[in-house]
């Protein structure tokens, strides 16, 4: 097992994750329904339309939620810190494996949260195209958002993660651990990564 960097991202304590502190984004109020349309609208013979671009930047939706969309695809920017449930990311394990076995490539278990800001640098790092083509060509990746380290307990248990973000790469025939790293390039002073450090990294596993 392996590890490029110390601990960051640590368990927080109980009123408040350690690191960046959670981010709140204000949402508007969506307006009530109402019972009857306008009177212009009652004689429209044409409903609107929601408009081709819209839909095209609506993000796949798949039975295991953002944490794994399918075999062989990436992960889209736009559901890279969606909440799943305990179910849901299991269910990405399992159809990761078997994915990944198929295709002789590794499982890749992302363990992130959106306050974090090592995994928002980290994010960054995987869409660049050196390691984005890394990812695509030796990993199925299932990505594990902890929360306010309230979520998906079991797994960290099971992995032993106490800070973020933290990576496990396992063999999907045997379900055997082949690597593991916790990557803080923004927390740790010093630790600043590239994307060649990253690309190779997961290149050697």
């Amino acid at each position: 097992m392996s590890c490029l960097v110390a601990l960051a991202c640590a368990t927080p304590t109980k009123d408040r994750p350690a690191g960046s502190a959670p981010s709140t984004v204000a949402t508007s109020p969506t307006p009530a329904a109402s019972a009857t349309p306008p009177a212009a609208a009652r004689g429209s013979a044409t409903p609107p339309v929601a408009s081709s671009s819209a839909a095209a930047e609506a993000p796949p939706q798949a039975p295991t939620g953002a944490a794994y969309v399918g075999c062989g695809e990436p992960i889209p920017h736009a559901r890279l810190w969606d909440e799943t449930t305990e179910g849901e990311v299991l269910d990405a394990i399992s159809a990761a494996k078997v994915c990944a076995a198929e295709h002789g490539r590794k499982l890749l278990l992302e363990f992130v949260a959106p306050w974090c800001e090592d995994c928002q640098e980290m994010a960054k790092l995987d869409e660049t195209p050196l390691v984005a083509q890394t990812l695509r060509e030796r990993f199925e990746r299932v990505r594990i958002n902890v929360g306010k380290w309230d979520r998906h307990e079991a797994l960290r248990k099971s992995f032993e993660v106490h800070a973020l973000a933290t990576y496990v790469v396992i063999d999907p025939k045997t379900s055997k651990e082949l690597a593991k790293t916790t990557l803080e390039p923004i927390t740790k002073k010093g630790q600043k990564l590239s994307a060649e450090q990253w690309a190779k990294w997961l290149g050697s596993h």
